[in-house]
């Protein structure tokens, strides 16, 4: 048996290689027990239960003293209120005002166009002066732009009716005075009458053209 054991102590290692007595007071000189415990008299089996007691102690003070992270609140942006200019909207007033185009031709640009297979398409542009010069999206020939239409005839002369149609509201918010329409024509289907021939048509107030209605008169050039 080693002398230790004889003597009646035990020892045992520590951190680093240290020797620490081991017995019935070898917890409070190494520490194990609070120095306001060494005073205490204990039986040397006593150990082991006051030990796993400070430990539960230790743990459940830590467990109080931590406290779970907050969840993040999600952010939602505020709706749109109602007099932001996304939630204006305008209603069309869609009017009609029909009005008759008689379309005449010369002899030599008639006879091209029937002898190449050509038509000729007419066409309407619908607009008006702006109120304010300076608004966003004017035709820089037209000003506001109100919508237009388009119609193919054969090579013969002939008249026909157009529709007229616009938007009144948009005429009453953003157009000075009335509405206007601007009739033009052009040879399709025929490159050569198309290099040859030219169209004169008509510029005029809609409440006019209504009443008297229009001409669109083709010819070749330097006739």
């Amino acid at each position: 048996m080693p002398a230790s054991a004889r003597s009646g102590r035990m020892t045992g290692f520590g951190h680093g290689g240290k020797r620490l007595p081991f017995g019935p007071d070898a917890a409070t000189q190494s520490g194990l027990i609070p120095f306001c415990m060494k005073d205490v008299p204990m039986k040397a089996n006593a150990l082991p239960a006051l030990l796993m007691a400070c430990a539960l102690a230790v743990t459940g003070c830590k467990s109080v003293q931590e406290k779970p992270a907050a969840e993040a609140v999600p952010v939602t942006a505020a709706p749109a209120s109602p007099g932001t200019p996304a939630a204006q909207k305008h209603e069309a007033k869609i009017v009609s005002l029909p009005f008759r185009v008689d379309v005449t031709y010369s002899a030599k640009a008639l006879t091209l166009l029937q002898e190449t297979g050509g038509l000729l398409g007419v066409t309407a542009d619908y607009y008006g002066a702006p109120k304010n010069p300076s608004a966003d999206g004017l035709d820089p020939d037209l000003g506001v732009w109100l919508g237009g239409e388009m119609e193919t005839i054969g090579a013969a002369p002939r008249s026909l009716t157009l529709k007229g149609q616009f938007d009144a509201a948009r005429v009453a918010r953003e157009v000075v005075g009335d509405p206007r329409v601007q009739v033009t024509a052009y040879a399709v289907r025929s490159p050569q009458a198309q290099d040859k021939m030219v169209c004169k048509g008509f510029d005029e107030a809609l409440p006019i053209a209504v009443e008297t209605g229009g001409t669109v008169h083709c010819t070749l050039k330097g006739e």
